[in-house]
């Protein structure tokens, strides 16, 4: 049997959890005008109490109609990718990387290689479900290393460097 690493495999670690999370900051600070423009304590700040309540309901209102979106838009693909990988409905290839083009320091951050006869390519920057791990562009692909992919369509669900 062969002796692996795995550097990437989707799960509940690798959802983008900031970018969903984020709106919630806004949910909270609306709350929070909201609950300023209720109380009687704004007054020493020289503003009406409706200003802080129209503003509170305005701003928590928006982010949390985008917190809902994000998860509309990202929840059914998660759902999807995960189950063909765990399910086994993932094909996988394995082989030595080659015609590895990593992102340029500036400009757009787009990496592709191959597999054999199956080209890989993706944006580092994306916070998307899939692969797309190059920190600081010095990520683990480079050419001749020998790896098995996992992929779904677009999306690389898991990346094992095998020894």
């Amino acid at each position: 049997m062969d002796s692996s690493r795995t550097i990437f495999e989707i799960g509940f670690r690798t959802f983008p959890w900031k970018e969903v999370l984020d709106p919630l900051l806004f949910v909270a600070i609306g709350f929070l005008l909201l609950w300023l423009g209720s109380t009687s304590r704004v007054k020493w700040l020289g503003f009406r109490k409706t200003i802080y309540a129209i503003s509170g309901a305005f701003i928590g209102s928006f982010a949390l109609i985008i917190f809902v979106v994000l998860l509309i838009r990202l929840l059914p693909d998660f759902v999807t990718l995960r189950h063909a990988y765990v399910t086994g409905n993932s094909v996988v290839v394995e082989g030595t990387v080659q015609n590895f083009r990593p992102a340029p320091p500036t400009g757009p951050a787009d990496e592709s290689f191959s597999v054999g006869t199956t080209p890989f390519s993706y944006n580092v920057l994306d916070d998307t479900l899939c692969f797309h791990d190059a920190p600081l562009h010095h990520g683990p692909i480079r050419n001749g290393l020998n790896v098995r992919i996992h992929y779904h369509e677009d999306c690389i669900q898991r990346v094992d460097v095998v020894q």
